[in-house]
């Protein structure tokens, strides 16, 4: 122990002369290559805080974010053990990269490392954001990272031990099957909602592709029994479908966040400055009008809540209320001409990432989601119903 500590005390010291003489670089390399020596010591503690000099050592140099910058704290974040030094390393590193890309969401192939670090540890809660940062800043990330498939893996991955951990809970009489039928809608919104409110549209595309195929790979029930299923999306009055794929279920959230991924989509191909037809405004719309009523998820995670308003407004020309209670109740009766409730608080803003709120509970057995997961799957004439209202 006393060896560690001395390092790191001599590397401190070494570290504060050549900063004050400028030698940012000899400086960076002294805490790096420090800092890895003494996590391989099992020196956490001490490694880490280096690795946080090191990255206030960036500030000073005001140094770029670039492969090499970057590197040095992936490499140390992957030798650290989980603990709250290693957090303390990731807060460093992401205020950092904020401050130095000028995005509010820093860099997202730092993100998308923590993002993955965090889920590979089966701490999904600190995951999430990371992961939502990741698929919203630039194009790169999705192009290069496929940070939207690994999240949408991750997020199945999060479902899976939710629902087995929820199953063990005293009075459960369901199975994990069961509670993934129910909670898989609150899982897919509490990544594509955050992402179309902040414009991150492909990313959720890209997302919802991969939890669908994944989640439903397993649970093969949470299918309506209709052919094709899924099908391609083709917008009224359309000739040819989107690039949008409908997996049709009995779950009402999924089936929310289905729709709002096909009909933002829709919106995102017109110019910005054109006011949205008539059929796209009101089916958005009546898409929150039913599923209000229908997905507990709506009302039930703060952050799907809080963002309905806003991809009302930036992608469907909606006016969002000044003031909200219940922000669903009071969006629909603005603009239906009804009473507004008065809220105790202003909205949450969906541009900032802190991840869809806290970590979900389960739904009781009698919820609104319960009782679809849990009947006989529909004939096929009352399936095909289902279909085309959902179609409409």
């Amino acid at each position: 122990m006393s060896s560690g500590y001395e390092l790191h005390q001599k590397l401190r010291t070494k570290t504060v002369r050549q900063v004050k003489k400028k030698q940012y670089d000899e400086a960076i390399s002294t805490l790096h290559q420090g800092a890895l020596s003494l996590l391989s010591q099992s020196e956490q503690g001490s490694g880490c805080d280096l690795a946080v000099y090191m990255i206030d050592v960036y500030g000073i140099k005001s140094q770029l974010v670039d492969s090499e910058s970057r590197d040095r704290i992936t490499d140390i974040l992957a030798q650290a053990a989980p603990d709250f030094w290693r957090k303390k390393v990731v807060d460093a590193a992401v205020k950092w990269s904020v401050k130095a890309t000028g995005a509010s969401t820093g860099d997202p192939l730092l993100r998308l490392f923590v993002a993955k670090m965090y889920a590979k540890d089966g701490e999904y809660e600190h995951a999430e954001p990371h992961f939502l940062a990741s698929c919203i800043e630039t194009e790169q990330t999705y192009a290069v990272e496929s940070a939207p498939k690994a999240y949408a893996i991750a997020m199945a991955s999060w479902l899976g031990k939710f629902a087995q951990q929820a199953s063990e809970q005293p009075g459960e009489t369901r199975n994990p099957d069961a509670i993934q039928r129910i909670e898989a809608g609150r899982f897919a919104l509490r990544a594509t909602i955050p992402l179309l409110a902040n414009h991150a549209v492909q990313p959720a595309i890209a997302f919802q592709e991969t939890y669908l195929t994944t989640v439903t790979s397993s649970l093969k029930s949470l299918l309506l029994p209709v052919t094709p299923n899924p099908r391609p999306y083709t917008p009224p009055g359309a000739s040819t479908p989107s690039n949008v794929q409908l997996y049709l279920t009995a779950n009402p959230d999924l089936n929310f966040s289905q729709m709002a991924v096909a009909l933002v989509s829709e919106s995102a191909k017109l110019p910005a400055n054109q006011r949205k037809p008539d059929w796209l405004r009101n089916a958005w719309i009546n898409l929150v009008r039913q599923y209000e009523r229908e997905a507990p998820a709506l009302t039930q995670e703060d952050g799907v809540r809080g963002a309905i308003p806003q991809i009302g407004a930036d992608w469907f020309g909606l006016q969002p209320p000044r003031a909200q209670g219940n922000v669903l109740s009071d969006m629909m009766a603005g603009l239906f001409g009804g009473p507004t409730g008065a809220g105790a608080g202003g909205r949450k803003e969906s541009s900032q990432i802190a991840g869809a709120g806290a970590p979900p509970k389960p739904l009781a057995s009698g919820s609104a989601q319960g009782q679809p997961a849990a009947a006989p799957a529909p004939t096929t004439a009352v399936a095909d119903d289902l279909v085309d209202d959902e179609m409409d």
